[in-house]
């Protein structure tokens, strides 16, 4: 039976071809039967940990210190230089220009990446808001959240800043980045 590797869900689509050549790559190094599975949501990668079914991760920081503590995974590696950026973007006609414009009830769009989405409401912080006084729907993907955005049904969306600055230059016309003080968290 082969080995199951996973990555976090929150890598871009346009990777998808690079894990699959480092898994052909780690099998032959490892001179072992690897599986590569790729999950579309963490809920659904979160139910086969929880199942036992994965071997080897990818993991994104927030899922790390489960994996460790609660599945007894070791960690081997770590990117070097790399920090996982969020942003928030809303609509470029909304009338905001800093974080501090945004008001209680305000309607938030996130995709279910724990990271982007905790990294998200920690920037919301200096606008005293939290899941207490937002309204927060889950999108299942970053393309998703940004329909969201085109179509007036959400005030502001968290994005990883790699998956936003994937998205479409026609889409990131209609996008704006609002403003905060310090919008990248390291890990």
């Amino acid at each position: 039976m082969p080995y199951v590797l996973t990555v976090s869900p929150d890598f871009t689509p346009k990777h998808i071809a690079g894990w699959y050549i480092f898994n052909t790559w780690l099998q032959l190094q490892a001179d072992l039967p690897i599986h590569l599975e790729l999950y579309n949501s963490f809920a659904k990668q979160r139910n086969a940990i929880a199942e036992d079914k994965i071997d080897l991760i990818y993991a994104n920081p927030y899922d790390a210190a489960m994996l460790v503590r609660d599945k007894g995974f070791t960690a081997l590696v770590a990117p070097l230089s790399k920090a996982d950026e969020a942003i928030i973007a809303c609509n470029k006609n909304y009338p905001i220009s800093n974080i501090e414009d945004l008001q209680e009830n305000l309607n938030i769009v996130s995709t279910d990446d724990p990271d982007v989405h905790l990294m998200g409401m920690m920037m919301l912080e200096p606008a005293d808001l939290d899941a207490k006084n937002t309204n927060i729907q889950e999108m299942s993907s970053y393309v998703l959240v940004a329909k969201q955005l085109l179509q007036d049904k959400a005030d502001i969306g968290f994005f990883l800043k790699d998956a936003y600055n994937d998205l479409s230059n026609l889409i990131n016309t209609y996008l704006l980045v609002v403003k905060y003080k310090l919008f990248v968290m390291f890990y």
